[in-house]
């Protein structure tokens, strides 16, 4: 999966589940978390940025459902 690429995501935890949303992956970040303070453990998170219906949606890509349907060139 890269930016430009068309895919359908949905949200996994949400009140919204199971809806898919269709649309263009604008961004990808990795992103590194602090998951425990008292044990200074340390998390890295993918969050994925797709443009759905002219609204950016952020989806997590461990937890959430993304399907690449076209790749871009």
């Amino acid at each position: 999966m890269k930016v430009g690429d068309l895919v359908k995501a949905a949200y996994v935890r949400s009140t919204i589940q199971g809806k898919y949303h269709s649309g263009i992956v604008v961004d990808i970040r990795e992103v590194t978390d602090l998951f425990s303070e008292k044990y200074a453990i340390l998390e890295t998170n993918t969050y994925v940025k797709v443009l759905c219906d002219g609204t950016i949606m952020t989806f997590d890509l461990d937890e959430d459902k993304i399907e690449v349907i076209d790749e871009s060139r």
